[in-house]
C-alpha cells in the first residue's frame, strides 16, 4: 500500500495539500471559498478524527438518525469520515443500532469503543 502511496504522489493522481483551515477549530461550514472549491474539484475528502467530525456537525446535537449527507450537505465534495466515538455529536446511524447499542453499553457514545466510517457520494 505505501509503495502505491508512493508512486500515486509521484505521478499525480495523489496530491497532498495543506492549508490553515484544515487544523482550526472553525466548524466546516465556515470553510474558506478558494479550498471549498479546490476541494469539490477533488475525488475524494478524507475526514479522521472525533474533533474533525464534530467540527463537520458544528459540535451540535443532531439527531443521530438523521442522514450524515443530508447535515454535512453544504461540502460538494465525496467525503468519508472515519471517527472513534468519543464525544455525543453523532449522525447518520439507525435506530436499531442506537437502541443496541444503548443497551449492551450505555457509554458507547463517548468511552471510545466504538466507532464509525461514513461515506457520502
Amino acid at each position: 500500500m505505501g509503495k502505491g502511496l508512493t508512486e500515486n504522489l509521484a505521478s499525480g493522481p495523489l496530491v497532498l495539500a495543506e492549508d490553515y483551515f484544515l487544523t482550526s477549530p472553525l466548524a466546516f461550514w465556515e470553510i474558506p471559498i478558494l479550498l471549498k472549491d479546490e476541494l469539490a474539484m477533488s475525488n475524494l475528502m478524507i475526514v479522521k478524527g472525533d474533533a474533525n467530525y464534530r467540527r463537520l456537525l458544528g459540535d451540535s446535537s443532531c439527531d443521530f438518525t438523521k442522514k450524515f449527507a443530508d447535515v454535512v450537505s453544504y461540502l460538494s465534495a465525496l467525503i468519508v469520515a472515519l471517527r472513534t466515538l468519543k464525544s455525543e455529536v453523532a449522525t447518520g446511524l439507525k435506530a436499531e443500532v442506537i437502541l443496541e447499542l444503548a443497551s449492551t453499553d450505555p457509554n458507547w457514545l463517548t468511552n471510545g469503543q466504538w466507532g464509525v466510517i461514513q461515506l457520502i457520494s
